[in-house]
């Protein structure tokens, strides 16, 4: 019996042509009628500027909020991340150059450590009941948008990891022995909508998400699945969804699909040509280490 695939959304896209392609991509999404707020969950995980590939770029997230815009001329829109380990949001938004844009659009840059949280129960791997910020719970539409890079800890990072972001402690590491569970856990507790990778320019290598190498990629990666659109970014890194944790484990609670099928720009995909660097070696010696050693500490004045 055949399986049933969820659509995945693909169009070339460099910085010249990411506002024609970022309005593309949105035709084909599943969008509300009606928005009221609309929360993105961007990825700025340290202090790296755009050209690294590493963080959120501020020319894509333009795109997407005037694109947006178009669709929603009066709603409330949130570009929302939150403290960790060794970074500030509110200094991330300065330092990564978001509040110009978001004055441009009208939109709020939003600091989930400073917000309401409420208790969500789920039925979760690890939590069965999660804190989440009520301003995400509140959002008639929910964006996940990450970068693509390779991870230290997960593989990959995309549109599920992204969310790991949203755990309410600042000291988010304590979670790493357990992440594919978390990562599952935190997406059940606030399902986003749709999944728009930013995957122009990403990072490679087994020393990210923060440090890595830059590699230029140039697409614009989406969908409402949210585990078939990371499935497929996985595959063009050169991974096997089925052996990344988070993914799978996603797809057996009933986030997703790890079945997909691509749409557009189908003739220029060859998922080959874009595999990342990644030494599983190292990977595999990083995680025995971890295990026998422990998470390292992370000291910084104001945790």
């Amino acid at each position: 019996m055949e399986k049933v695939k969820s659509k995945v959304y693909v169009f070339n896209a460099d910085y010249s042509s990411v506002q024609r392609n970022m309005e593309k991509l949105l035709k084909h999404l599943q969008l509300p009628a009606k928005a009221d707020k609309i929360a993105i969950k961007i990825n700025l995980c340290d202090f790296r500027q755009r050209e690294t590939g590493a963080v959120s770029d501020p020319l894509v997230v333009a795109a997407l909020l005037s694109n947006l815009r178009k669709i929603y001329p009066s709603f409330e829109i949130f570009l929302v991340e939150n403290d960790a380990s060794s970074t500030i949001a509110d200094v991330l938004f300065s330092y990564v150059e978001f509040t110009e844009i978001v004055d441009k659009y009208k939109a709020k840059c939003v600091n989930l450590a400073h917000e309401k949280w409420i208790s969500r129960k789920i039925d979760g791997y690890y939590f069965k009941e999660i804190e989440i910020p009520k301003i995400l719970g509140d959002a008639d539409l929910l964006i996940t948008h990450p970068k693509l890079k390779t991870n230290s800890l997960t593989k990959i990072t995309c549109g599920l990891k992204n969310m790991f972001g949203c755990i309410r402690t600042k000291r988010k590491h304590i979670y790493h022995e357990n992440i594919d569970e978390v990562i599952v856990d935190i997406n059940l507790a606030l399902r986003p909508g749709c999944s728009i990778v930013d995957a122009i320019l990403c990072r490679e290598g087994v020393w990210g998400p923060a440090y890595g190498v830059p590699k230029k990629v140039g697409f614009l990666i989406g969908g409402n699945d949210i585990v078939a659109v990371d499935a497929f970014c996985s595959k063009i890194a050169g991974f096997n969804p089925f052996f990344i944790g988070h993914i799978r484990k996603a797809s057996r609670k009933g986030l997703g699909r790890m079945s997909f099928e691509v749409n557009g720009d189908l003739d220029t995909i060859n998922r080959k040509n874009y595999k990342f660097d990644f030494s599983r070696t190292l990977y595999y010696t990083f995680k025995i280490l971890r295990k026998d050693l422990g998470e390292p500490r992370i000291s910084r004045k104001w945790d």
